[in-house]
């Protein structure tokens, strides 16, 4: 057995091992997307993986492990997705808030089931309880202030050059996040309507209405 997925040990198995580890964090999320945390056992995402409760015992030795797993694989790819716009420097505040909430969204939406768990944040401290995962919880959070930050530092730089409307940048930043992390509850993947067009339609929508919301 293997501990501390949540804390990026994914990252260091062979790429065989990986994939298999990455296929039951696929299967947990869905499953916790399903039935919430408290409601869904090892039993149940084995059946959505169709595989024995060995084959994840091997990876995840506690639900709360798996839980962990999914909150540090969301938050990476979030990272991913917005990070690169964030750090732009040839960009105003105006269209590098555009494109950070595009990314923002169409990262949601194309990980659309671990939407729904990676939005549980209360539930991160049950996961961790009595587990000794004080490390990968404490992970999860730095990782979180590191992607608000980059909400942070665009929306004090469009006050400064007066682009934005000057008023409470946390307040700004929460308001901006709750718009695109609300996406978890409306959002349906695989729908009639759903495609690829649309989901950028979809996102620049959203893009749109985040930042003439904090337009000066």
């Amino acid at each position: 057995m293997t501990e501390g997925f949540g804390n990026g040990r994914i990252s260091k198995l062979d790429p065989k091992k990986r994939a298999s580890a990455h296929e039951i964090l696929d299967a947990a999320a869905l499953a916790f997307s399903e039935r919430g945390y408290a409601a869904t056992s090892i039993d149940d995402v084995a059946d959505v993986l169709g595989c024995t409760k060995g084959r994840i015992y091997h990876y995840f030795r506690t639900k709360g492990d798996l839980f962990i797993g999914i909150h540090h694989q969301a938050l990476e790819w979030a990272l991913e997705a917005v990070g690169p716009a964030a750090e732009r420097d040839d960009i105003g505040p105006e269209e590098k808030l555009r494109e950070m909430v595009h990314q923002h969204a169409m990262h949601l939406m194309n990980r659309a089931s671990y939407m729904g768990p990676a939005q549980m944040h209360i539930e991160v401290g049950l996961a961790a309880e009595g587990r000794h995962k004080d490390n990968a919880v404490a992970r999860i959070f730095e990782m979180r202030q590191t992607f608000e930050s980059y909400y942070v530092k665009v929306m004090e730089d469009g006050v400064e050059g007066q682009v934005f409307r000057d008023a409470d940048i946390n307040l700004l930043v929460k308001a901006t996040l709750g718009i695109v992390n609300w996406m978890h509850v409306w959002f349906q993947p695989d729908g009639p309507a759903d495609s690829a067009d649309e989901r950028h339609r979809i996102a620049g929508e959203i893009a749109q209405y985040a930042v003439r919301a904090v337009l000066a």
